[in-house]
């Protein structure tokens, strides 16, 4: 059974979509994919060799060896550049290292990414904007205590505001999203005991900002 983390990342993966899972997660999420015919075969990679044998291990005991390809390697340096790749997954991981993999000749093949970052969403979204993608879909949800946000972006070029890359074009109307957004910005503004402090002012700016973007979704 996938836990709701995984769980979230199915329904942007559609039957013809040629994937890649970088960080594999022990190929839980691949395992369900291949096994539940929304997709016919996928690459998973890791970094890690335990964490690879593992998901080496659980395609075995499925039976899938033929329709999941497990490789040992950094993202999308495993894959040839005549491979027919088009879409990729990376989750569990930091923005700064999402960056770093994508980073690479092979991402002018791929036009959809579906990444669920644990950090630094708004340096994520303007950073794989500039390598020529838009944002098509996102998502916030809690999963055992831990807020998640997922986003896929696909091949295109459009111009965003900028708290459209700091929210989020679709999660800027999320009241749960800004809510959450709001409480953080409150608790940090309340460790600061200096009211003249420049991060106190930009915060206080910020929290009403998030505020008149909650008022417009209660309309």
């Amino acid at each position: 059974m996938l836990s709701k983390r995984l769980e979230s990342l199915i329904k942007y993966i559609d039957k013809n979509d040629k994937l890649i899972d970088i960080g594999c997660d022990h190929g839980l999420i691949d395992i369900y994919l291949v096994k539940n015919k929304i997709i016919n075969s996928v690459i998973i990679s890791d970094i890690h060799e335990g964490a690879l044998k593992a998901g080496k291990e659980n395609v075995t005991k499925h039976h899938l060896e033929k329709q999941i390809d497990a490789r040992l390697g950094n993202g999308l340096e495993v894959l040839k550049q005549d491979e027919v790749i088009d879409t990729v997954l990376i989750s569990g991981m930091g923005t700064s290292t999402i960056l770093k993999i994508l980073n690479n000749n092979y991402l002018k093949n791929i036009n959809k990414l579906i990444l669920q970052s644990n950090n630094n969403h708004e340096e994520l979204r303007k950073e794989v904007v500039k390598l020529g993608f838009i944002i098509t879909d996102e998502e916030y949800f809690i999963d055992n205590k831990k807020n998640y946000i997922n986003i896929v972006f696909k091949r295109g070029n459009q111009k965003y505001k900028r708290d459209e890359l700091r929210y989020g074009p679709i999660l800027i109307k999320n009241k749960a999203y800004l809510n959450f957004e709001l409480e953080n910005c409150l608790k940090i503004k309340n460790l600061i005991k200096n009211p003249k402090l420049k991060q106190k002012i930009s915060l206080n700016h910020e929290i009403n900002k998030i505020k008149k973007y909650i008022k417009r979704v209660n309309i």
